[in-house]
C-alpha cells in the first residue's frame, strides 16, 4: 500500500515536472518568436525611413490614416482610408516603382509570417495583392504575387518549425491531433499530400494563414507542401490581381477592354472555385 502511494506520488511529481518543462519551453519559444517579429518590424521601419519620401500632398493625406485609438487600428481597412492610401501610393509609384514594390512585399511577408501578433489585420494579404495588381503589369503581377504568396508561407514554415510550433501545440493540441488524424486517413504519400493541400488552398474553407501554421505544426513535408501552395494559391492570386486591374482601369481613360477582361477572369475563376468546393464536399460525404 505504501509502495503504491509512493508510485502514485512519483508519477504525479513526474507529470508536474513535464508540465513545468513544457511551460518553460513554450515561454522560451514565444520569446524567440517575439524577438524575430520585433527584428522584422525593425527591418520594415528602417526600410521605410531610408526610402524616398512622399510628396507634401501625399504626406498630408497619409497623416489622416495614422491611428489615434485601437478602434482606428481595427478600421484601417475602411473604404475611404483604402482609397486615400491607393491615391497616395499611385502618385508615389509613378516616381519610385521598385521601391514601392519592395515595401508592399515586406508588408505582405510581415503579415503572413506573424499571424499570432497580426491577427487583427485579417485580409491585409488580399489588399496588398490587389494593390500590386492595380499598380503593375497584369502578367508580372500574377507571377510576382504567386511567388510572394509561396515565399511567405515558406518563412512561416521555417519560423514555426523551430519556435512557433511548441506555442501552437501547447494551446491547440486537441485540434492539431484531430487534423493530423483526418490527414492520415486521406494522405498515404506525397502525391496525396500535394492534392490535399492544393484542394485546401483552392477552397475558402480554411484561411491560408491557418494552413501555413498547421503545415509547420504537423510537420508536413516541405516540397509537396510548397508546390501545392503555389498551385493552390494561383487562382486566388489571379482573382485579386484582376480586381486590382479592374480598379486601375476604372481610374484610367481607356477602361472598356481591360475592365471587362478582368471581370470575366474573376467570374470564371470564382465559378472554378465553386465547382472545386462542391467536389470536395462530395468527396467528404463519400469518405464518411
Amino acid at each position: 500500500m505504501i509502495k503504491e502511494k509512493e508510485k502514485l506520488m512519483a508519477s504525479e511529481t513526474y507529470t508536474l515536472d513535464v508540465e513545468k518543462i513544457k511551460s518553460k519551453e513554450v515561454k522560451l519559444h514565444f520569446l524567440y518568436y517575439s524577438v524575430i517579429f520585433a527584428l522584422f518590424v525593425l527591418i520594415v521601419l528602417v526600410y521605410i525611413c531610408l526610402i524616398p519620401g512622399f510628396s507634401i500632398e501625399s504626406k498630408n493625406n497619409l497623416r489622416t490614416l495614422i491611428p489615434k485609438s485601437f478602434k482606428d487600428i481595427i478600421n484601417l481597412q475602411n473604404k475611404e482610408k483604402v482609397r486615400i492610401l491607393y491615391d497616395s501610393l499611385i502618385s508615389y509609384k509613378n516616381e519610385h516603382e521598385l521601391v514601392l514594390l519592395l515595401l508592399l512585399s515586406l508588408l505582405y511577408i510581415l503579415y503572413q509570417s506573424f499571424p499570432i501578433f497580426l491577427w487583427w489585420m485579417a485580409g491585409t494579404g488580399c489588399v496588398i495583392t490587389i494593390l500590386i495588381g492595380a499598380f503593375y503589369n497584369y502578367i508580372f503581377s500574377i507571377l510576382y504575387c504567386s511567388i510572394l504568396a509561396t515565399l511567405a508561407p515558406f518563412i512561416t514554415y521555417v519560423i514555426f518549425k523551430y519556435y512557433g510550433r511548441t506555442v501552437i501545440n501547447y494551446f491547440f493540441q486537441k485540434q492539431l491531433i484531430k487534423f493530423n488524424r483526418e490527414l492520415n486517413k486521406r494522405v498515404r504519400n506525397n502525391v496525396d499530400l500535394f492534392v490535399y493541400v492544393t484542394i485546401l488552398r483552392l477552397t475558402p474553407v480554411f484561411p491560408n494563414v491557418v494552413i501555413n501554421l498547421v503545415g509547420a505544426c504537423v510537420q508536413l513535408p516541405a516540397v509537396p507542401f510548397f508546390l501545392a501552395t503555389y498551385i493552390g494559391i494561383l487562382p486566388n492570386t489571379i482573382i485579386l490581381v484582376s480586381v486590382g486591374q479592374a480598379i486601375n482601369s476604372i481610374s484610367s481613360v481607356n477602361m472598356t477592354n481591360q475592365f471587362y477582361m478582368s471581370i470575366t477572369f474573376i467570374v470564371l475563376l470564382l465559378l472554378f472555385q465553386t465547382v472545386i468546393n462542391y467536389k470536395c464536399k462530395d468527396m467528404r460525404i463519400q469518405t464518411r
